[in-house]
């Protein structure tokens, strides 16, 4: 069983603290062993230490809050260059933030990731403010830090949700 999965959680407090560029790559490198439809390998990163833009986030995207403690934001993005169904762009850039949060936990990192697609509003928001081409969709953005709060731990298995087809 790999701890990490059980370990991961969802950070929103973070210390003041930057996160080493190393620890920032492995993140990346991670994401980018993903597995993706046809192996387009569709996923894009912009990353994001600039104070005054994780600060602003939480107004394109009122769910992300924990931006203001966070000294990392990673945004990922689909390449429409690379894949044209969107419905791939969005289950690649699903996978590639599941490594991350895993190689965040391995890290020693705190992570929480916020949808910013399909709202259509999110989606121009994001564009808008980091001058993203029509071709980039931003699906989603993970906040990236040191933890500066525990949490208890949840078993989230539940038989109930499984069925077997014999």
């Amino acid at each position: 069983m790999l701890q990490e999965l059980y370990e991961r959680q969802s950070i929103r407090k973070y210390q003041a603290k930057p996160v080493e560029e190393e620890k920032i790559e492995q993140l990346l490198r991670a994401a980018m062993q993903a597995p993706s439809a046809r192996n387009t390998q569709s996923w894009r990163f912009l990353v994001v230490t600039n104070r005054a833009a994780l600060d602003s986030m939480v107004e394109l995207q009122p769910y992300t809050g924990m931006m203001k403690s966070a000294p990392c934001a990673i945004i990922v993005l689909g390449d429409r260059t690379a894949e044209e169904n969107d419905a791939y762009l969005y289950v690649n850039a699903a996978a590639a933030i599941e490594n991350m949060l895993i190689e965040a936990v391995h890290q020693g990192l705190g992570t929480c990731w916020c949808a910013i697609a399909p709202n259509a509003e999110r989606i121009a928001a994001f564009r808008q403010y980091y001058s993203l081409a029509q071709d980039e969709l931003p699906i989603g953005v993970v906040a990236v830090g040191y933890g500066d709060e525990v949490k208890t731990k949840q078993d989230r298995f539940d038989p109930a949700k499984i069925r077997y087809f014999k």
